[in-house]
């Protein structure tokens, strides 16, 4: 009993203990609609009891009835018909007023029981429903004027004693005071529940709204210092907001790119990253797939740098994709560095290839003129023959010439990694006579008719180290597969400027290469003719070196007519005039 909590217990017994109601509103609300149920039949109740005291009966059976109809109200209220229960209260107490109305005398006061029925009409219906407030007392408003207005003989009128008639008015009047007080009573404190909750709600939002502002701030502070790009893309819209910070991670200022929808942002993308960029967001879309791709965006400069863009979509109801929020970061650095890795990987492979391959072929190229020479050693120490041994002296002084052959192309090809790109003003007429003149290309080079054709102020800047290298082993190729059957044997050099590069076309009438060998012939150690005495380094160390001086070199060959190479590489010289053009002026041709 001391923890007896009347609240409690009138909430149980009014809503019972299974309906949860989450509005303070409708819980106001349909506790009065019991209390009102109460009050009507505690109503009924006196005034049986106090007829019963005049010796009045008449009226027990519209006592029952209206109590009959409170009591099935409150148990509609109860459970949770709160609409209908309230209307059946109204309806049914207005009805049976009304039928007393028609047979008390009217200065029985019963006209009073009508204020504390419109009150309630007010006070039993929210403000959504307020026109069923309205309604129900323009109804008793208008039943008041009919009874009073006009004797509508409903009932018969009751007997009332004359020196009860003051009590029976007071009667009347204290009830109709007392229930609409109580009516009262509850509007205010209604009002005070929703001031408190309003006080309590404007209390959170004003937290709400501090967290939010701290939130905000640490996701700006986070965002800033990630240095990411956030972008929030409206689909339906199709309106694409982006952040100061994505905007600066691709050059522009933050007032700049205003207005960028999802197609304007492709025309920003590498187009060899468009499609993959579409169909990994199509999937996310679709099946909520992750979306995440490294892509290139053009900035400002024009120049195209690496971004990872992320993001997640939000979808509606019915599944169809309504807003995506994202983000860029910047990862050009490491892309580069990843390609750098990746070359360096790649090259590091094929050195190690190349090393198995030299050590395999070196020592095979080395040995074999030296297991030669030992051998042509052996024969002359056991002849006296004089011409047998300078017989045996010549084949030696060939095979001693093949192995600093095999040595020079060694040293060439170690050049080409350690010594660094030197560039220098050259011209190639000169350069190229200089070679043909300092160069021994054998006794074959006698009977080859050289062409030398290009302009004699014909200039570029290159690498004089390398560049000589790749004339001097094209020609002796020329000088070495010269054709027998030929009645004259020539070899051509030109030149010609192409698109800010410059090309050599080397062309000879020597044998030629077959048509299945032409893909090898630039590999290392590969000889392509029976006839080839040399170390198979050569063509190999050609394009090793023109791929160094970042230049192409192609084969066109007819077995049996002759070959042609022809090497293209950047025409520094062409850049400086085309930078300087009042410093230097070169004839093109």
């Amino acid at each position: 009993m001391l923890n007896f909590n009347p609240e409690a217990f009138l909430k149980n017994l009014i809503l019972g203990t299974h309906h949860s109601i989450s509005s303070t509103g409708i819980y106001k609300r349909a506790m009065l609609t019991g209390y009102l149920s109460i009050l009507v039949v505690s109503v009924c109740l006196f005034y049986i009891l106090f007829d019963a005291y005049l010796g009045l009966f008449n009226a027990f059976l519209y006592y029952l009835t209206l109590i009959n109809f409170a009591v099935i109200a409150f148990f509609l209220n109860r459970t949770g018909r709160y609409e209908f229960s309230k209307i059946l209260l109204l309806v049914s107490t207005l009805f049976i007023v009304f039928l007393f109305s028609t047979s008390d005398p009217k200065n029985a006061g019963i006209y009073f029981i009508f204020f504390p029925i419109t009150v309630a009409a007010f006070a039993l219906f929210d403000y959504k429903a307020i026109y069923k407030g309205v309604i129900f007392t323009l109804i008793s408003i208008g039943v008041f004027i009919i009874v009073y207005i006009y004797e509508i003989p409903v009932l018969p009128a009751r007997p009332t004693p004359v020196e009860s008639e003051n009590s029976i008015f007071l009667l009347h009047y204290l009830i109709s005071l007392w229930a609409t007080v109580l009516i009262i009573i509850f509007l205010i404190k209604l009002n005070k529940t929703i001031e408190t909750n309003l006080i309590k709600k404007d209390e959170n939002l004003i937290k709400t709204t501090d967290e939010l502002k701290a939130s905000k701030q640490r996701f700006e502070l986070a965002i800033s210092g990630s240095n990411s790009g956030i972008y929030d893309w409206d689909i339906q819209n199709d309106v694409v907001f982006h952040s100061p910070m994505w905007k600066k991670l691709l050059g522009y200022k933050a007032h700049e790119l205003d207005g960028l929808v999802k197609e304007s942002f492709y025309e920003f993308m590498h187009h060899d990253d468009v499609e993959h960029a579409k169909l990994i967001l199509e999937g996310h879309l679709l099946y909520d797939s992750r979306y995440a791709v490294e892509i290139r965006l053009r900035t400002k400069s024009g120049e195209y740098q690496w971004f990872s863009d992320s993001g997640q979509a939000v979808w509606d109801e019915s599944g169809t994709p309504v807003r995506m929020v994202g983000s860029i970061i910047k990862i050009h650095d490491r892309k580069v560095a990843e390609e750098r890795i990746k070359k360096q990987n790649r090259m590091l492979e094929k050195t190690n290839l190349e090393l198995d391959n030299f050590v395999y072929s070196a020592s095979h190229d080395i040995r074999s003129p030296l297991t030669s020479i030992l051998g042509l050693i052996n024969i002359s120490s056991k002849t006296n023959d004089k011409a047998e041994i300078n017989e045996c002296l010549h084949l030696m002084k060939s095979r001693v010439h093949r192995l600093d052959e095999f040595i020079e192309d060694i040293l060439d090809f170690s050049k080409n990694i350690h010594v660094d790109i030197k560039l220098r003003e050259i011209n190639l007429n000169f350069f190229i006579d200089e070679i043909l003149k300092g160069q021994d290309f054998g006794d074959s080079f006698e009977k080859l008719e050289v062409k030398l054709l290009l302009s004699s102020d014909f200039e570029v800047i290159s690498d004089p180290l390398r560049l000589k290298i790749i004339l001097k082993n094209l020609i002796s190729n020329s000088c070495k597969f010269s054709n027998p059957r030929n009645e004259s044997s020539w070899l051509s050099i030109s030149a010609l400027r192409v698109d800010g590069n410059f090309q050599l076309i080397i062309e000879d009438n020597g044998e030629g290469i077959r048509d299945e060998l032409q893909d090898k012939v630039f590999d290392m150690f590969y000889r392509a003719s029976e006839k080839s005495k040399g170390s198979g380094l050569g063509l190999y160390i050609v394009k090793e070196m023109i791929e160094k001086l970042n230049g192409t070199i192609k084969l066109n060959s007819i077995y049996g007519k002759g070959s042609q190479f022809i090497i293209e590489l950047p025409d520094h010289n062409y850049a400086q005039i085309v930078k300087n053009p009042s410093d230097r002026q070169i004839k093109f041709t």
